[in-house]
């Protein structure tokens, strides 16, 4: 009998240390299969829900810093200290940092963005209300700033602030940067 109870213990003792290998196991192939699955937009979800501040690095080598308050289909809105927001197309951002004492992994979330909206959908709906606004282009070493007269398809038509203002044509792709000035 003690011999018979001596090997169910070595038996229930290998089968524990299978089932824990085993979830072990498992655990890192559901990680791995996260992190493979990972979307910036999932990132910014997550990011947006903690409410933690973040740094952003654009891809002009500028650096913004705020909170991630809206994360759409191909932009996300960053909310400054000072309650100005600015839209930023995702092509614009370079690399996302969150500020110092939150815990970060490894990009892992693969949820998509819950507002169903383009940049260029935001435009057209702002368009109608003609607001000041503040765009950053590819390519323009400065911002362009005045009134949003229009949105079509493909083209915003900015009438310029200041004294030799006049009206300039925004080809929507190369839209990088929207802050609404009020």
């Amino acid at each position: 009998m003690d011999s018979l109870l001596a090997d169910l213990a070595r038996w229930t003792a290998d089968t524990r240390t299978d089932d824990a290998a085993r979830s072990r196991i498992r655990e890192r192939w559901l990680r791995q299969q996260a992190e493979e699955d990972a979307r910036f937009a999932g990132v910014l979800l997550d990011l947006a829900e903690a409410g933690v501040g973040v740094g952003l690095r654009l891809t002009s080598g500028r650096a913004v810093h705020g909170r991630i308050a809206t994360v759409a289909r191909d932009f996300c809105v960053l909310r400054y200290d000072g309650g100005t927001a600015t839209l930023l197309a995702y092509a614009a951002i370079a690399t996302v940092r969150p500020d110092p004492g939150y815990r970060a992994g490894e990009a892992a979330s693969e949820r998509a963005a819950p507002v169903d909206a383009s940049l260029a959908d935001v435009l057209v709906g702002l368009a109608g209300e003609r607001p000041r606004v503040r765009l950053v282009v590819d390519g323009a070493a400065e911002a362009l700033a005045g009134e949003l007269r229009s949105v079509g398809a493909d083209v915003a038509t900015l009438r310029l602030d200041g004294a030799h203002g006049g009206t300039v044509y925004v080809q929507l792709g190369a839209v990088r940067e929207v802050t609404l000035l009020g």
